[in-house]
């Protein structure tokens, strides 16, 4: 199973905040995992929300920036560290206000969030889904069993065609259940 892992850091400012969207997506793409607008757009969003929020709450000058993809499990990590010790909590936003929605947004868009202290600070993950992935051409090359092994893992994601035999002429054709 391969998990890739990228870290970088960033200084404690708000130019960080698209940096940071940008650098994690880049990576993300690299390493050959394919986005839908879907994935892409929780991907930047909840970059976006932890960096952002780490700049305005930390005091420290610098933020460490972690993700993490699995591919066979269909998931992305990402972790941002700072130096507050003050964990992330659920405000209310009037209307009006500007800010507040961070963490609403992020637990829609999360298959799993959290946050806990550190040493130096504090530690805030999201866990997303990413789309399903297509065989790629370094499986098949692999060898047979690992590239059978993917199609069939992709065929059971999505669901199996049901099998159709051909008709003949002179034969009555089996009804094919619903599903």
């Amino acid at each position: 199973m391969v998990v890739h892992s990228h870290v970088f850091f960033l200084a404690r400012d708000p130019v960080s905040v698209p940096i940071a969207r940008r650098r994690v997506r880049a990576r993300v793409v690299d390493w050959g995992v394919r986005l839908d607008e879907d994935s892409r757009l929780a991907l930047d969003t909840v970059t976006s929300e932890l960096v952002a929020n780490a700049v305005q709450h930390s005091r420290r000058p610098m933020l460490t920036v972690a993700v993490h993809a699995n591919v066979r499990q269909r998931r992305a990590l990402v972790e941002v560290y700072d130096g507050s010790t003050a964990l992330p909590r659920r405000r209310r936003a009037g209307t009006d206000a500007e800010s507040g929605r961070g963490l609403e947004l992020v637990e829609h868009l999360a298959l799993a969030h959290g946050a806990e202290r550190t040493e130096k600070g504090k530690r805030v993950w999201v866990e997303l889904a990413l789309p399903d992935q297509p065989v790629t051409r370094r499986q098949i090359l692999a060898g047979p069993r690992r590239a059978v092994r993917a199609v069939l893992s992709s065929l059971g994601r999505r669901g199996r065609p049901p099998i159709r035999t051909p008709h003949r002429p002179g034969t009555t054709r089996p009804a094919v259940p619903a599903r």
